[in-house]
């Protein structure tokens, strides 16, 4: 290490020499040593990660060596080596206690393995070619190992970086290239009942790998099952848009050099002749060529038709839990009806009335039916959004509230935060409470109604 380091430091100050010195009168010779004339390295040495492609085509990693030092002009050779097992071994699985694995030589290719630089080259490219099939089987055959292609560069007749002079890539995997959409709408777009205009989507459709195919994507909308399964997972009351709403392109192009495309959905509001919460669940229903992403390949669009907000004058409120004393002039249920977002409904703490402890209802007297679509809610201000999840009923005569028609999980913000539910007539709302953000403390500043 000391006499690398002392050639170092003489190499530098030969050529600050050089630079401040006539060329005519110090030979370039005397002042650097020969072995620093040309120097070659690896570039991106060390060690590289690559995700190998199924496509029954050959992945190819560019290799290139460059040549440098006080003089580049010179000639070079150079030759590239494959290192043995036992060579990888005792450089790297045994130091790192992990078992690398050299591929197979006919899982490989080297484009060549002599390097011959003229005076004119300062750098040399080498493709080399994996054969993406081959390694798969060696994967298989041995999962837990880490395999991998080490590659030196050496020479019999030039100076070669000892740091620099080595490939080492590691296999992450071999995939099959998958299409899908590139997001997954999450978006509820919101109109007024009525005013529901025509809507076109253009929906990005992709591969995730560079594409040298032609591919063809056919598409369809999923079944209501698939809704459904959304609704029981999310807590949520989607239904299957109008039919004739609704028209789409049943078969999108990927053009070889192009990895994106887009699809096109139109939707006709004017179809829209009831409020609620509606979904278009499109569909990759199969590619040309390689798979469909499991994950990606369905792509929900979803509208909430808003019926008219409900003038809840003369609507009355009560609550199985009530603090009307801690909480002073607040905590009473009808609270929630005043149109005052300062003032709220606050579940028992210290000397009001009532139930202890989850779950917590509030009841809402409307006082007639109505066919209700949608409820939003207002967390208390003041930095208390304590209200968590909780469910929907509507009855008819306050006794008999059947299943619930939605649920809600709301956030910890001051926003209206709007929840559809299955469209129901009835004079009686009650909002049962089940989880809270702050131990068993739950409140809510207002609670509106959309309906007809």
């Amino acid at each position: 290490m000391n006499l690398m380091r002392k050639n170092i430091i003489y190499l530098a100050g030969c050529l600050m020499l050089l630079s401040a010195c006539n060329n005519s009168k110090y030979d370039l010779e005397n002042l650097v040593p020969q072995e620093y004339h040309k120097i070659l390295y690896v570039n991106n040495s060390g060690k590289q990660e690559m995700t190998l492609y199924d496509t029954g085509e050959d992945y190819t990693y560019t290799l290139s060596v460059i040549k440098t030092g006080s003089d580049p002009t010179l000639t070079a050779n150079a030759q590239i080596n494959v290192l043995s097992q036992e060579e990888v071994d005792q450089l790297y699985s045994n130091p790192e206690a992990v078992n690398y694995k050299v591929l197979s030589e006919e899982s490989f290719s080297l484009e060549t393995a002599d390097l011959v630089f003229t005076s004119e080259d300062h750098s040399k490219s080498v493709n080399v070619s994996v054969n993406s099939t081959k390694v798969k089987a060696l994967i298989e055959s041995n999962p837990e190992a880490k395999w991998v292609l080490p590659l030196r560069v050496t020479s019999q007749t030039d100076s070669v970086n000892a740091a620099k002079n080595e490939l080492f890539l590691q296999i992450t995997g071999v995939v099959t290239p998958n299409v899908g959409f590139f997001v997954q709408s999450e978006e509820v777009k919101e109109f007024l009942f009525g005013e529901v205009p025509s809507i076109t989507e253009e929906i990005e459709i992709g591969l995730d790998t560079e594409n040298k195919w032609d591919l063809s994507c056919e598409l369809e909308i999923e079944s209501a099952d698939f809704i459904a399964d959304y609704n029981d997972e999310n807590g949520t009351v989607f239904q299957m848009m109008p039919e004739g709403s609704y028209s789409f392109d049943e078969l999108v192009s990927l053009p070889a050099g192009t990895t994106t495309s887009k699809l096109n959905v139109t939707i006709d509001g004017s179809k829209f002749t009831i409020p609620g919460d509606y979904m278009l669940p499109v569909k990759i229903k199969s590619v040309s060529q390689f798979a469909v992403s499991a994950t990606m390949n369905v792509y929900p669009i979803k509208i909430r038709v808003m019926a008219k907000e409900l003038d809840r004058t003369g609507w009355t409120g009560t609550a199985n839990s009530e603090e009307t004393t801690g909480e002073g002039s607040n905590g009473a249920a009808n609270k929630v009806l005043d149109g005052d977002l300062g003032t709220y409904w606050h579940s028992i703490w210290q000397n009001g009335s009532g139930q202890r402890g989850l779950p917590y209802e509030i009841v809402l007297d409307a006082k007639q039916n109505y066919t209700f679509t949608q409820f939003a809610m207002v967390q208390r201000g003041g930095g208390f959004t304590d209200t968590g999840s909780g469910e929907f009923y509507v009855s008819t005569d306050g006794n008999d509230w059947g299943e619930p028609v939605g649920r809600f999980t709301m956030k910890q913000n001051t926003d209206k935060q709007v929840f559809g539910i299955i469209p129901t007539t009835g004079r009686y709302v009650k909002i049962r409470i089940l989880s809270s953000y702050r131990d068993q403390n739950c409140s809510l500043s207002e609670v509106y109604a959309y309906g007809k």
